[in-house]
């Protein structure tokens, strides 16, 4: 019966019938495949979680570029939100965006 085997930093995986030894080889049971399966599911639902954000993020920086410091204050101002007139206007963008 083959054993499967594989090495901790470089990630290759040998089949052999003997016996592997070593401080970098580990044998892979079966349950540690299902888990890396279960990983590999994680990581690609991690990926499309951040080119979702990556997205949103390129939205509200195209969203901020259209607009001025003293354009979000006059609409903070018709809102009645009180503001900091020395804040970012990435600051207050994000508070008129909360008030909407």
């Amino acid at each position: 019966m083959k054993r499967k085997y594989k090495h901790i930093k470089t990630g290759a995986i040998i089949y052999s019938p003997f016996r592997i030894v070593g401080k970098n080889w580990v044998e892979v049971t079966e349950n540690e495949v299902v888990e890396t399966v279960e990983q590999k599911i994680i990581t690609k639902e991690a990926k499309k979680e951040a080119k979702e954000t990556a997205q949103d993020e390129k939205e509200e920086i195209e969203g901020i570029q259209g607009v001025t410091k003293k354009e979000i204050m006059q609409e903070l101002d018709a809102m009645g939100i009180e503001y900091n007139p020395r804040a970012t206007k990435k600051e207050l963008y994000d508070l008129m965006m909360q008030g909407r």
